[in-house]
């Protein structure tokens, strides 16, 4: 019984402390989950900056007019797109730190309201998301048939579209893996 109380319900070590962690944290999880609040808080308030600087390399070097079209547009739109993106980045490594912490422990990783609750919040985010890139279609489709007006073709447009969603997925995708590795560091031993 002891035994059972001293692993807790996850698997994880007894801390002491009023909230075990997976894996166990020696000492107290409140430096531990406070790094985990600043770095999920960082990636939704450098989400539009980064954005920003999408924009801005897709049109550093010679661009054509379908770089040109897609950099100005991620710079305008960085605002509104970046921090539904860093909040989808913040959910997605700490996805992937829960699946690689409970991984690696021999307890059933995650009970039915755990995956629940990480269902919901997976889809929260992916739809606030959705929710800005319509958004900000809506607000540029009068100068995209300005644009279809004077012309432009069509492929134009689509290409530009690809161009966003490729140097958007280029930046955030290492910047979820890096922050999902960071924050599992202090739980490894």
């Amino acid at each position: 019984m002891a035994a059972g109380l001293a692993l807790g319900m996850h698997g994880a070590r007894d801390t002491g402390g009023a909230l075990p962690l997976p894996g166990g944290v020696p000492g107290s999880p409140a430096p531990v989950l406070a790094g985990w609040a600043l770095l999920a808080l960082g990636l939704v308030v450098t989400g539009p900056g980064l954005t920003h600087l999408c924009g801005r390399l897709l049109q550093a070097y010679r661009p054509g007019a379908a770089r040109l079209l897609a950099g100005r547009t991620l710079m305008a739109e960085a605002r509104r797109l970046g921090r539904p993106l860093g909040v989808l980045c913040a959910v997605l490594a700490a996805g992937l730190t829960a699946s690689s912490l409970y991984a690696a422990t021999d307890a059933r990783p995650f009970g039915p309201l755990s995956g629940l609750g990480a269902t919901v919040v997976l889809a929260c985010s992916v739809a606030a998301v959705l929710v800005a890139a319509v958004e900000t279609r809506q607000l540029r489709a009068g100068t995209t048939s300005a644009l279809l007006r004077i012309g432009a073709p069509a492929g134009l447009l689509r290409s530009a579209a690809l161009l966003r969603a490729g140097a958007l997925l280029a930046a955030f995708a290492p910047l979820t893996w890096l922050a999902a590795t960071l924050t599992a560091l202090p739980l490894r031993g």
